[in-house]
């Protein structure tokens, strides 16, 4: 029972209550007494008894029998009279009866009375008086127990609201959580710089499709905490993070056109803020349905393509400036629509600040990200339900992703001058559907996702450049378009075994695409390869694309006017969905360019929840992951096999969420990984770490 509730009131029929239900208790326990001692119980045959006897007359000693007849006793016990009447006599007729006749005496028989029998009246009045008194302390005893649960809710309730007193008094948040949206249109009103090249107020530069317009949006969290130490002592604290940061700043991607260049429509992660403040957002339940708003965390599926790294050992997790809206459900179904700023391109704050924010300068340079939702999940008290009745649970969930950049400002450059010479043409549109589906049942679950990457930049040059002061060849090369094709996909499924679910047997099968035709993983497509030099911009420093025999590079070459490579179509996992320890996490960063199978074992002596278990105690985890590329080529070794890595571990977790745990991995590494220059093998490689955490 919670601690404040209270039981159902027993119902009085008396309307008593405590402390005069024992008054009530007394009625009760009298009241039969009185009902046989005023109703006494009499023959169906006898007749009622004057109120006064009339005055008997002495019979005849010839009739001795009816002068003799006794009145039926009285119990000493009850004090009740008995139920049979005396025979009617002549004595007992009325005065006026008239003298029988003279002659011969008549003789009249009468049938004989039952006998009454004194012990039975007395037990079926004990037996009465036993059931009324029983029942009466019971009431009284579901009375006594209502009063004494009530008391304890009382207790309870007040110390609740002393604790809730003191916490108030000693911790009053405060603050707040902003989001701000400005567009602003010809803010210099036409009339263009003064003498000294100054404009009213900074706006536009790009100068194409007479565009005057600028629109930002900023985030500002402020916590002003107010900490009670006593009456007289009081402690004021305020802090603002993400100081009225501009949502689409710092843009962070792996997406390189080349080892300067980063495709910042491609952006999923912020940089850090002040004191490494990585989201903060707010959530507003309305009649229509859920509002979100700030810079969030986004997971979905399994994670391949959106993962927050919301997990005890992740390094990485996608961070998104967003607003979003997610109506009310429609038959088990919920519908989200989200807007993510990615990139805000050129910004200021003034000559010296004197704006108090970050304001973009230009629209046409902006990334969007426009996503739509539709899921069926179960919450997990209703998963739990259909387990426990043996039913299946099928969730699904369809993601569609579009992101456009029509220019881009390049993050790192070494171009000097003005900021249009910074801003290049980028005309970039990007689909990215994702689907995922999930089944349980008891003790077997299997869950999949799969995704793509399609689209094309309509350019992967890094600055501007006037086209007739180059090389036609050469110009031709920088404004070559880049196409994307893009597949991964990943499976999971697990079976239970044991009374308490204790051993878990499972199996998972993860594939990204490669690239036909370029060499290196393409994880780190900023890096510098050994291969062809490509074609740069007057000012831009020369770089190589991936070789044979290199691990990683950019995939682009366009050194070939003919059969240039124009495409990036190896998928990259997200880099915090982890499946081993070394090759994927360490070697190569992330799954991309091959495909792995990995069987596993996990065994808890003291069984899980699913399993009427508790999920604490200690935990063995082994695994083995075998690896394979898709294309000879993608590899250093200039082959398909990768390795087998071996990963085993302990973990240990307490009630009360303290985790500690410890792995060690060992990768045997195959012809793939082998240096094809120097034609040497590559050796074992060990890997050890260990854990201590506690989450709540």
């Amino acid at each position: 029972m919670p601690p404040h509730s209270r039981p159902a009131r027993p119902e009085c029929k008396f309307h008593c209550l405590d402390p005069r239900g024992y008054a009530c208790y007394s009625r009760r326990l009298h009241a039969p007494l009185v009902l046989f001692r005023r109703r006494p119980l009499r023959h169906h045959g006898d007749r009622a008894r004057p109120d006064r006897a009339a005055p008997k007359k002495k019979r005849p000693p010839q009739n001795p029998s009816a002068s003799e007849t006794k009145a039926p006793s009285t119990s000493a016990k009850t004090g009740e009279q008995g139920t049979a009447a005396a025979p009617e006599t002549a004595a007992t007729a009325p005065a006026t009866a008239p003298a029988p006749a003279a002659g011969p005496a008549v003789e009249v028989t009468k049938p004989p009375l039952p006998a009454f029998d004194s012990e039975e009246f007395r037990r079926q009045v004990m037996e009465e008086v036993r059931k009324e008194l029983q029942k009466a302390k019971d009431e009284v005893k579901q009375e006594t127990a209502w009063v004494e649960q009530d008391s304890q809710a009382r207790v309870q309730d007040s110390e609740a609201v002393e604790a809730l007193k003191q916490r108030v008094n000693l911790f009053q948040p405060h603050g707040y959580l902003r989001m701000r949206g400005e567009f602003f249109n010809d803010m210099n009103l036409g009339r263009g710089p003064d003498p000294s090249g100054h404009y009213l107020f900074p706006g536009p530069f790009i100068g194409t499709g007479g565009n005057n317009s600028q629109s930002d949006a900023n985030f500002r969290f402020r916590f002003e905490p107010t900490l009670e130490v006593s009456e007289d002592l009081s402690i004021y604290f305020q802090a603002d993070i993400l100081d009225n940061v501009l949502l689409g700043s710092d843009p962070a991607t792996d997406a390189y056109l080349d080892p300067f260049t980063p495709l910042s429509v491609l952006a999923a992660r912020r940089g850090s803020g002040v004191v490494n403040v990585k989201r903060v957002w707010g959530r507003v339940n309305t009649q229509l349905g859920e509002f979100l708003f700030g810079r969030m965390g986004y997971h979905w599926g399994l994670g391949i393509l959106h993962n927050d790294g919301n997990c005890l050992d992740c390094d990485f997790g996608d961070t998104y400036d967003r607003i979003a809206f997610a109506p009310r459900e429609f038959k088990g179904h919920h519908l989200s629509v989200m807007l993510d700023l990615l990139d805000k391109g050129q910004t200021t704050t003034g000559d010296k600040g004197e704006l108090g924010r970050t304001v973009d300068l230009d629209t046409l340079d902006d990334g969007y990200r426009l996503a739509v939702e539709v899921t069926r999940v179960d919450t997990p008290e209703e998963v739990k339900r259909k387990l426990d009745a043996n039913q299946w649970v099928f969730n699904y969930g369809l993601l569609l992703d579009y992101r456009t950049q029509p220019w881009d400002t390049p993050v790192a450059t070494t171009v000097a001058g003005s900021e249009r010479s910074r801003v290049v043409r980028r005309a970039a549109k990007l689909y990215q559907p994702d689907a995922f589906l999930s089944f349980k049942r008891k003790k077997w679950r299997l869950d999949a996702e799969v995704a793509g990457t399609f689209g094309s930049v309509g350019t992967h040059q890094s600055v501007e450049f006037d086209t007739l002061a180059l090389d036609p060849v050469v110009a031709t090369q920088l404004t070559q378009s880049v196409t994307f094709t893009q597949f991964g996909g990943a499976l999971q499924t697990d079976v239970a075994l044991g009374a308490t679910d204790a051993v878990l047997l499972g199996f998972e099968y993860g594939a990204a695409s490669g690239d036909r035709g370029a060499y290196g993983f393409g994880a780190r497509p900023w890096r510098s390869g050994s291969g062809n030099v490509q074609p740069t911009a007057p000012g831009e420093t020369s770089f190589r694309s991936a070789g044979p025999g290199d691990i990683d590079g950019g995939h682009l070459d366009y050194t070939s006017l003919d059969r240039p490579h124009a495409r990036i179509n190896n998928f990259v996992f997200n880099r915090a969905f982890n499946v081993d320890m070394i090759l994927f996490r360490n070697l190569i960063t992330s799954v991309t360019s091959a495909w792995y199978a990995k069987p596993s074992l996990r065994w808890r002596p003291t069984g899980r929840k699913s399993g009427g278990g508790d999920d604490t105690g200690f935990e063995l985890l082994v695994s083995a992951l075998y690896s394979q590329a898709w294309f000879d080529e993608n590899t250093p070794g200039n082959a398909k096999p990768l390795g087998l890595e071996f990963n085993a571990g302990i973990t240990y977790d307490t009630s009360d969420k303290f985790h500690a745990g410890v792995a060690y991995g060992l990768l045997i590494p195959f012809t793939g990984l082998r240096n094809q220059a120097t034609s040497t093998s590559a050796s074992v490689a060990h890997a050890a770490r260990f854990i201590l955490a506690i989450p709540f």
